[in-house]
């Protein structure tokens, strides 16, 4: 097994690489989370089903924006910057054009539960297929190269700074402590400033979807590890 990638890097300090393998981190963490319940919750579960239903919505809008955002703006940079890295980025891209299907499947199984159960898990796991090793690409080949970057660029407007917030409270569960205050230390105030009302947010809903809120404990993108 390939070792996994150290969020922060060899002086224990965070980068832009660290936000965008704490993604990672719950990109995988969430299909888990998916996989398990799509195999024990009933049919008759009408509030766990509903919860998972919302889950999904909230999780494929994270997925897309995050792929949005490397082929308009992060991919393209690099690709300017690193030519020895066009190969690798334009096959990811094209990973992202193979993903995008199967978001509009989920959308219509999750949309359908508990009648179309068993597309939902079929999503998940062909997602899971396909994210896997497209991850693992990105840390290998793309994350060495942003562990330089070691400034979040600010928000434009409060909205921006609301949605970064938020997207830090997700992607911040399960991430072991001493690597959130490096991160934190590393975002504007504008985003600091909304973190704990945005945290505990992302509690309550965790909550309602998952169960008990777990400590966080995870030094690299791959939960548990």
């Amino acid at each position: 097994m390939t070792p996994a990638p150290l969020l922060l890097d060899e002086n224990g300090d965070a980068s832009v690489a660290t936000a965008i393998m704490m993604s990672h981190h719950g990109f995988r963490r969430d299909l888990a989370r998916f996989r398990e319940a799509l195999r024990a919750v009933g049919t008759d579960e009408v509030q766990k089903l509903e919860a998972l239903r919302d889950e999904w919505r909230s999780f494929r809008n994270t997925l897309h924006g995050h792929h949005q955002a490397e082929d308009a703006g992060l991919f393209p940079h690099l690709a300017g910057q690193q030519e020895s890295l066009r190969a690798t980025l334009a096959r990811l891209t094209a990973d992202h054009e193979r993903i995008d299907p199967l978001l509009g499947r989920g959308d219509q199984a999750f949309a359908d539960l508990p009648r179309a159960i068993e597309d939902a898990r079929q999503v998940i796991g062909d997602l899971t297929v396909l994210l896997d090793p497209h991850l693992a690409t990105e840390e290998a080949d793309v994350i060495p190269h942003l562990r330089a970057a070691k400034t979040f660029p600010p928000p434009g407007t409060p909205e921006e700074a609301d949605m970064f917030a938020q997207g830090f409270a997700w992607a911040s569960h399960g991430i072991a402590p001493q690597v959130l205050q490096r991160v934190y230390a590393m975002l504007p105030p504008i985003v600091t400033s909304r973190l704990p009302e945005a945290r505990s947010a992302f509690e309550e809903r965790w909550r309602r979807v998952w169960g008990p809120v777990e400590a966080g404990a995870s030094l690299s993108p791959i939960p548990e590890r």
